[in-house]
């Protein structure tokens, strides 16, 4: 926008024309565009200000014939008009500056400051009062998920919603971008794991959105955050401070990167996608495309109102990021799901048992490679060794109803999950006895889950590993290898090993 001009400027400018002086040597000497200076002969000429005979006029008056007689300058012609249209749907779809240019250009040759004007001319923007923010070093980094549009995933030969993730340091405005296809919660914390390699450090506070990955209830006085992102906190050590509900401004500075991404850098790949005949940008142009971008373009910009560029700012800020921990955030699977009647929840193609009470409840399930927990409302209800096969049943019985062993024993299936609760391999025995159709496992089961009142469930679990990996199976030579291993262990305290050799249990199959 030109700067605004005084009635004392004018005045000044009334005076260098009342001297002879011509528009080119005024606009030379003044700085003033040769515009205003004619426009200002014009009304001088008018009036008669222009002849010696007559005094030179007050500030007042030049306001008062300045103020009446200039055209407004949205009514006159100009050459961009003829893309009025093309301009409403862009600055409508948010497109950048630069882009609108680069647009208006093949269509009508001009500078980007002629696009500036002519767009601060036909759609002013009115100003708002903002709170100015002083941002300390390595304090505050925001994120957040914004969507793109669709790209050409070459894998799976179909088109594919695209987002970016922006993770932002508020001070040096340092950003972490990358393409992504989802915005689940793996994603969500990989990506934090990402940018704070990116950094080489962490910030010390983090505020995301209230996206569900993050936050489970959205709150002015008490949040509530997601289990597995505090878990993400207290392994990298910052703070987790979600953003105000329905306040973006509480992370303006990622709002801003993400009209920064989507109004530069997607219409250029677009159009870069375009010259090659392509109706979507690929995925793996986008991806390459917004690191080029990221360098050349989003790094070297300057900073308005600092005076310095983006990597200046974080020289200043890296020495106050938080130490990178040892390892990498171990990441979880995570789940919400519903408890059944029977007391479970099933999580990826197993079963896990969690308190009675909680059954039609939903909770949130977070799993690591071991471990399996299960959380309501934020605290723990129920934790499990993670399945290692499909449709395996983790079950606690301290999770059921007081009658639930006893119903449990009157059916096969439910003394295979009695066993199973007693230990992984009790339970593959108990399958494995139940598979012979020929006699009747009811018996032999309920035998050897049985077995728990007399011996710990881990020296059952062992023995039944050792006798499946020589292909025993049966009630019987668990029970015999129990019973020698306690008589040996209370008369020499030997360390454990098999009573018997595997010779012994050759052509034994069932007990």
């Amino acid at each position: 926008m030109p700067r605004r001009i005084s009635m004392l400027e004018l005045r000044d400018l009334l005076l260098e024309l009342r001297k002879g002086e011509s528009i080119k040597s005024i606009h030379r000497s003044s700085g003033r565009h040769k515009t205003v200076i004619r426009a200002l002969k014009e009304f001088a000429e008018h009036e008669g200000w222009l002849n010696a005979a007559t005094g030179v006029p007050t500030e007042a008056e030049i306001q008062a014939v300045w103020n009446t007689r200039l055209v407004n300058p949205e009514t006159k012609a100009h050459p961009l008009d003829v893309l009025s249209e093309d301009f409403k749907r862009w600055v409508a779809d948010g497109t950048s500056m630069v882009v609108m240019h680069r647009l208006a250009c093949a269509k009508v040759p001009c500078s980007e400051a002629t696009v500036r004007r002519y767009l601060h001319r036909r759609f002013p923007e009115l100003p708002s009062a903002v709170v100015p923010r002083v941002h300390e070093p390595g304090k505050v980094m925001d994120v957040d998920f914004g969507y793109l549009g669709l790209v050409d995933d070459e894998t799976e030969e179909r088109p594919r919603k695209a987002w970016v993730f922006s993770a932002r340091l508020r001070y040096s405005r340092k950003a972490f971008r990358k393409i992504v296809l989802s915005q689940d919660q793996s994603t969500f914390f990989s990506c934090h794991s990402e940018a704070f390699e990116y950094f080489g450090g962490v910030p010390g506070q983090v505020t995301p959105d209230n996206l569900k990955a993050a936050v489970i209830r959205a709150s002015w006085e008490d949040p509530l955050v997601n289990r597995a992102y505090r878990s993400l906190a207290e392994h990298y050590g910052f703070c987790i401070s979600p953003c105000l509900p329905a306040t973006p401004e509480h992370k303006g500075g990622v709002e801003n990167d993400m009209k920064y991404v989507k109004r530069n850098y997607w219409p250029l790949l677009k159009d870069r996608a375009h010259q090659k005949g392509h109706e979507l940008p690929r995925l793996k142009e986008a991806v390459t495309y917004l690191a080029e971008w990221n360098e050349t373009v989003s790094e070297t910009r300057l900073i308005a109102k600092v005076g310095c560029t983006v990597p200046e700012l974080f020289a200043l800020e890296a020495p106050a990021l938080l130490p990178l921990p040892a390892t990498r955030w171990e990441p979880m699977d995570c789940a919400l799901v519903k408890v059944g009647v029977d007391w479970r929840i099933q999580f990826q193609k197993a079963f896990y048992s969690v308190p009675y009470k909680y059954i039609g409840e939903q909770v949130l399930v977070t799993a690591t490679r071991q471990t399996v927990r299960i959380y309501h409302d934020n605290a723990q209800i129920a934790i499990h060794s993670r399945a290692t096969r499909a449709w395996q049943s983790q079950i606690s019985l301290e999770h059921g109803p007081p009658e639930a062993e006893a119903y449990l024993a009157t059916c096969s299936k439910g003394l295979v999950q009695l066993a199973s609760s007693m230990g992984l391999h009790v339970g593959l025995m108990a399958e494995a006895i139940l598979a012979d159709r020929a006699v009747d496992g009811i018996r032999p089961l309920r035998a050897l889950v049985g077995l728990k009142n007399r011996y710990p469930v881990t020296a059952i679990d062992q023995v039944c590993a050792r006798l499946l990996s020589y292909g025993v199976i049966g009630y019987t030579g668990v029970k015999n290898e129990l019973k020698h291993e306690q008589e040996r262990a209370s008369s020499s305290h030997a360390s454990f090993r098999f009573a018997r050799q595997a010779s012994y249990y050759e052509g034994v199959l069932h007990g």
